[in-house]
């Protein structure tokens, strides 16, 4: 949760609308909350990606996904939101 903390305040400091899923759950919930709810991209952070400084980014509209650190992840929601 501190990860997802951190990563929500940075993104904000930029400018961008977020929000971090308020409880543990299965990955599944998680992404079904975020179509519900009509949201365009989601970042998930594991732990795979918190030991590698990374996180990944996804399009809910096209399902495509990369893992990157946040500066790729800041660079591909730029080119693909715009």
């Amino acid at each position: 949760q501190h990860h997802s903390m951190k990563l929500a305040g940075r993104l904000r400091e930029k400018g961008i609308a977020c929000e971090v899923y308020p409880d543990v759950a299965k990955l599944g919930k998680q992404m079904k909350f975020a179509n519900d709810r009509n949201v365009r991209f989601v970042v998930m952070i594991g732990s795979n990606e918190i030991q590698n400084d990374t996180v990944t980014f996804k399009d809910m509209i096209t399902g495509n996904q990369k893992t990157g650190s946040l500066e790729e992840m800041l660079e591909e929601y730029e080119r693909v939101s715009h």
